[in-house]
């Protein structure tokens, strides 16, 4: 183990840190990109990992694999895929699945780097000084190319996606549903991406966010420029920050002033918030101490590259002895992402979008020897199969009874750009 202080430009090394820890497979890379929440930054500026040839991939009870994880007291990193809901709820999914990856994997990296706010930095396992050396003399290079492209779905179909809404919208009316996140995806294929960390970090210059990400085992990558907090455990605390509010960024000052007390002041955007901010209240209950669930922050409004978003902030204190299956099984997947009631969303969400989520809108991150977690929401992210050749990337919305489905559909594209840029 390797622990200092940095006293070079951060910048310039957490940059150097990405195109060498880019090198390996299996490796991850988590980066606040010097941005947070005003509540529960999280315990790094950036943290990364690779090497290791424990990657666990379970085709069926994926859930069991959590405990087991969290029993061996060691660094693990990993994803949730959306269709875990499957084993949690007993539902089912049917659609069109794009890369057809199992709905968990998770590697035991061999070292684990992590810089805090602090400046902190800590190398775990062996060779940490050689690697140190090695940051440090590499070469910057985010370039990247994309040849031989072929978009499949190149637009959303507008009528299709109107008759959706609506009949969302009757389901609401019936009482079936309050709420429903419905999501669109955009498939590439023939598609070779030379170089998946440039991408990434083309992606996050462009649009940078707290919880971004990049993920790659074997022939997998995932490219996340994710605003959004799923679950971030330390010590006896919950937190759980849902990102329910969106409007676009604007070049005008005045504008995107005006844009921003829009948000602010939506009673529409408010009452999609309090809705999934009310589940995720119910959801941490279920694994917390009586009466210790309370909102930290409702409708914060926090400004990024491409958007404003409204973001609520709730905590809790963990019961003892609760394992890391029973706090998944009572909090994933995420409310932001399917509505509510949960199980009668999740349903209607299996009839109303014709393609598997499989990875999107599930969660990427780690898991401490101390039993600590942080695992973002994998939005504004783009997902690439290197055998395959395929891209694909998604969004999506909040229905309500309120939502005009023309503009549900224009904040779908908002949040697409910054990845759709990068494919044209």
């Amino acid at each position: 183990m390797l622990s200092l202080k940095l006293h070079d430009d951060y910048l310039a090394f957490s940059q150097k840190l990405k195109q060498y820890v880019s090198l390996f497979n299996p490796s991850v890379i988590l980066d606040s990109c010097l941005l947070h929440p005003q509540f529960f930054k999280g315990n790094y500026k950036i943290i990364a990992s690779f090497g290791g040839d424990k990657i666990l991939e379970p085709a069926n009870n994926s859930i069991e694999l959590l405990d087991k994880i969290y029993s061996e007291k060691c660094w693990y990193f990993g994803i949730l895929g959306y269709n875990l809901k499957n084993e949690i709820e007993k539902l089912k999914s049917e659609n069109d699945k794009c890369f057809g990856w199992s709905d968990i994997m998770f590697f035991k990296p061999e070292t684990v780097i992590t810089v805090d706010f602090e400046n902190n930095l800590i190398i775990y396992g062996a060779n940490a000084e050689y690697h140190f050396d090695k940051i440090n003399s590499t070469q910057i290079n985010d370039k990247f190319d994309i040849s031989n492209r072929k978009l499949i779905h190149p637009e959303i179909n507008k009528s299709e996606y109107i008759s959706k809404v609506n009949s969302i919208k009757n389901e609401i009316i019936k009482g079936n549903v309050y709420e429903l996140n419905l999501c669109e995806r955009f498939l590439y294929q023939d598609i070779e991406l030379k170089s998946p960390i440039s991408f990434y970090e083309n992606l996050v210059k462009n649009s940078p966010t707290p919880f971004s990400a990049y993920f790659a085992i074997h022939n997998k990558y995932v490219m996340s420029a994710s605003p959004e907090r799923f679950l971030y455990k330390i010590k006896n605390k919950l937190i759980s920050q849902p990102i329910k509010g969106t409007i676009a960024r604007d070049e005008n000052l005045e504008v995107d002033i005006e844009n921003k007390n829009s948000l602010k002041n939506s009673v529409k955007e408010m009452a999609e918030n309090v809705m999934i901010v009310d589940l995720v209240r119910n959801d941490l209950s279920k694994v917390s101490v009586a009466g210790s669930v309370k909102v930290e922050e409702l409708f914060g409004i926090y400004s990024y590259s491409q958007v404003h978003q409204m973001v609520s902030t709730i905590s809790s204190q963990l019961k003892a002895k609760v394992d890391l299956k029973e706090i998944i099984s009572s909090t994933f997947p995420m409310g932001s992402m399917t509505g509510t009631p949960k199980i009668a969303a999740m349903q209607l969400i299996e009839i109303s979008e014709n393609f598997d989520r499989e990875w999107y809108s599930g969660a990427l991150g780690y898991i401490t020897p101390w039993e600590d977690f942080d695992f973002n929401v994998l939005i504004r992210t783009a997902f690439y199969d290197s055998y395959l050749k395929k891209i694909a990337y998604y969004s999506g919305g909040a229905i309500t009874i309120d939502s005009d489905a023309k503009e549900e559909l224009k904040e779908i594209l908002v949040k697409t750009e910054a990845i759709k840029k990068l494919i044209k």
